[in-house]
């Protein structure tokens, strides 16, 4: 049993039928459900309802949900983004800072397939150059170099998927003590973030390996072949 006492000093016992647990901790320790008769007898306002609640199929739909039904009903309507915006304000914050730690990874990565490519290029100056004398164009010599850059880029987000598949899994199966609770942290393994990173992944690849490639295309087989003669 438990006593709900309500504003205007009037008290109620009440029979707990059940508990639940709804996944947050501030919500959970401050939240009561009850029969909706029972609530207006207990306020002393009998078929008044102060607030309605809507779920949705779609929760992201709930701000231009809110919108229209403030429009046709002249109520407040409040959307859990409008309720949750200082939350959700600190969770783009995150976003932000891990956007950019994983573009300096990128940038990184980017730097040693345009080391790699660079280096080839040097190494095969004199191959180059026959294959320019025998009918090579620019745009074929490009094409191989950045295919040999973007073969790096793919051997990359391959084994990163592997690496950071095997990562979630662990960190997935561990458990953090959360206000006397046991939980995991939530992760995000949708095909949607493995694609995200493949295409940055490879696109940061093509651009690093362009660059050299663009270079070595402009040789002179003229000026390499009398050179190394």
């Amino acid at each position: 049993m438990v006593n709900a006492t309500a504003a205007s000093g009037a008290t109620r016992s009440l029979r707990i039928v059940g508990l639940v647990k709804k996944g947050n901790t501030m919500l959970g320790q401050s939240s009561g459900y009850m029969l909706l008769r029972e609530a207006q007898s207990l306020l002393n306002r009998p078929f008044i309802i102060n607030r309605i609640g809507v779920r949705l199929t779609d929760p992201y739909a709930a701000e231009p949900v809110a919108h229209a039904l403030e429009q046709r009903y002249a109520y407040k309507a409040e959307s859990w983004q409008e309720r949750s915006s200082d939350f959700l304000a600190l969770l783009v914050t995150r976003n932000v800072i891990m956007y950019a730690v994983v573009s300096a990874i990128l940038l990184v990565a980017s730097f040693g397939i345009y080391t790699a490519v660079s280096n080839s290029v040097a190494d095969k100056r004199r191959d180059i150059a026959i294959l320019r004398s025998i009918g090579f164009s620019q745009g074929d010599l490009q094409l191989v170099f950045v295919l040999e850059g973007l073969a790096l880029a793919v051997a990359g987000v391959l084994l990163g998927w592997a690496l950071g598949t095997g990562l979630m899994a662990i960190l997935g199966s561990l458990r953090f003590p959360v206000s006397g609770e046991e939980q995991r942290v939530p992760l995000d393994r949708s095909t949607r973030q493995y694609l995200i990173a493949a295409i940055a992944s490879l696109l940061s690849g093509t651009i690093a390996a362009w660059l050299p490639a663009r270079k070595a295309a402009r040789v002179d087989p003229v000026d390499i072949l009398r050179g190394a003669i």
